[in-house]
């Protein structure tokens, strides 16, 4: 069997796929397995003993031709060609495409042959988004820094290959660590993007507000884009009690680094990532434009900070909690510790958010549906009601053979009215996104097939619909799953 992993993303989401692999590994041990990804994140393979072999897709080299004074798109045309034909030539069975963007589908659909099974983001034969798995559904629908999901994203690649996660899956990278001397504690100056950064000033007072409580030496760990940063902290702190690391390791040498520690603090980021892997315990200090569920470190014994931007991480409180961690002492309660299952956190949360969370587990998992008397989410019920009846009997028209063109604009008009609703009331937005991405799910058919597709979707919405409506005014926690699937991701999740 010939399998091709689509990974295009960065340092971070790969390392968060590897124990995935390696549980594709694990299921089909004599299978070839390779990777695409990009050039600048392929080191993030090294020591993943299941890959056989990467393709890099060279974006900068491949589309050149297209930003050179003389733009030449044939050229680069046939760049892309030539490169996705050999790929193609493979014949691989299945394609798994993990990275979720346009460009990865447009690979995926690219290379896979007439007989390959594909899972991820793919395209139609007319070029439009092909979401062909229930898992990949989920993902469009849920998954993101503003949605209510709260499964990570390790067992959402792994769901994707049709496996459970088991603890040997998160081990360190083959033949990589040295048992080299590091700090007990690193600090990650960086981050994946700079929204999530926080700044050289605030972590300067963390390590000053730590050094007055506590005895324990530090590493300041980054890339050389951070180096600026990391001189700035330095000419603030103790010297004899912070080392610096910043620019000065490449990712084999940062896997030794944290194995080597005690604890890493930071950020999302892949050092986070790497730290599950060598199962390194983390202190994450994560920005709400993060969802930590997803993201969050998986090493036992890790906890996660909540903040809507660093002033929110007060210096003296992220210095006490380093300090606990290494007396031993029960931390905060705002602090949210890492544990066994799923989801992987236990965290006090709004009631708002647990709703969502309950409802989007009852589309996916065939849970109970949970009750609500919030008057925002009954009013968006019943105009929703309202708006998808007149829906259906614009399409009952349709298959009696009245023309399109004259309810083409009221089932127009509806789609917006719904996207409007699921906007203006967030606890109904799961099951909004859930029947909009189940729409975009139709493949290319004949009208009267889409027609019909169209029609199953709209009556099975409007059976939740009806769920909530005879719902209100009971006292009941939760209510009764419909009685036909809705989609259903794996029961890995």
């Amino acid at each position: 069997m010939k399998i091709l992993v689509v990974e295009l993303a960065r340092l971070g989401d790969i390392y968060q796929s590897w124990p995935a692999l390696r549980a594709l590994r694990r299921r089909h041990p004599d299978a070839q397995i390779d990777v695409i990804t990009r050039p600048r994140f392929q080191a993030a393979f090294d020591g993943l003993e299941v890959v056989d072999r990467r393709r890099i897709f060279n974006t900068q080299e491949l589309m050149g031709p297209l930003f050179a004074a003389n733009m030449d798109v044939k050229a680069s045309f046939d760049l892309v060609s030539r490169v996705l034909g050999e790929i193609k030539f493979e014949k691989y069975d299945w394609i798994i495409n993990l990275s979720f963007s346009p460009l990865s589908s447009y690979i995926t659909h690219a290379v896979a042959a007439e007989s390959t099974r594909v899972s991820g983001y793919t395209r139609t034969s007319d070029g439009f988004l092909a979401i062909p798995d229930d898992l990949s559904a989920y993902f469009y629908a849920q998954v993101g820094f503003d949605r209510p999901n709260r499964f990570h994203l390790a067992e959402i690649f792994a769901t994707m290959m049709e496996m459970d996660l088991i603890e040997t899956d998160w081990t360190a990278p083959q033949g990589l660590i040295t048992h080299s001397a590091a700090p007990p504690v690193l600090i990650h100056i960086g981050a994946s993007e700079a929204k999530k950064q926080i700044g050289a000033s605030k972590w300067a007072t963390i390590i000053n507000q730590l050094t007055k409580i506590s005895d324990v030496r530090i590493g300041l760990i980054g890339s050389a884009a951070e180096t600026e940063n990391a001189d700035s902290i330095l000419n603030s702190v103790p010297a004899d009690r912070v080392q610096n690391y910043v620019g000065k390791t490449n990712l084999t040498e940062l896997f030794s680094l944290i194995a080597g520690a005690k604890l890493v603090v930071g950020p999302d980021s892949a050092p986070m990532h790497m730290a599950s892997l060598v199962r390194t315990p983390c202190l994450n200090l994560s920005f709400h434009s993060v969802n930590f569920w997803e993201t969050g470190p998986r090493a036992p014994g890790s906890y996660v900070l909540r903040g809507a931007d660093e002033s929110d991480f007060a210096s003296d409180k992220v210095a006490h909690a380093i300090h606990l961690f290494f007396t031993g002492e029960k931390q905060d309660i705002s602090l949210i510790p890492v544990q066994t299952g799923t989801p992987s956190y236990w965290a006090l949360t709004p009631p708002d958010s647990d709703f969502e969370w309950n409802l989007v587990r009852a589309l996916y998992q065939q849970a109970d549906f949970p009750a609500t008397e919030n008057p925002d989410f009954r009013d968006a019920i019943s105009k929703l009601s309202e708006i998808n009846l007149l829906v259906i009997d614009q399409i009952l028209a349709l298959q009696r053979g009245v023309d399109l063109k004259k309810l083409a604009p009221i089932i127009d008009r509806g789609e917006e009215i719904i996207q409007t609703i699921g906007k203006l009331v967030p606890t109904i937005a799961p099951l909004i996104r859930w029947y909009q991405t189940e729409k975009i799910r139709l493949e290319p058919a004949p009208q009267e097939v889409l027609v019909q597709k169209s029609r199953e979707i709209h009556e099975l919405l409007q059976k939740v619909i009806d769920l909530y409506q005879e719902s209100f005014g009971h006292q009941s926690a939760v209510i009764e799953c419909v009685d036909k699937k809705l989609s259903k991701p794996s029961e890995g999740l």
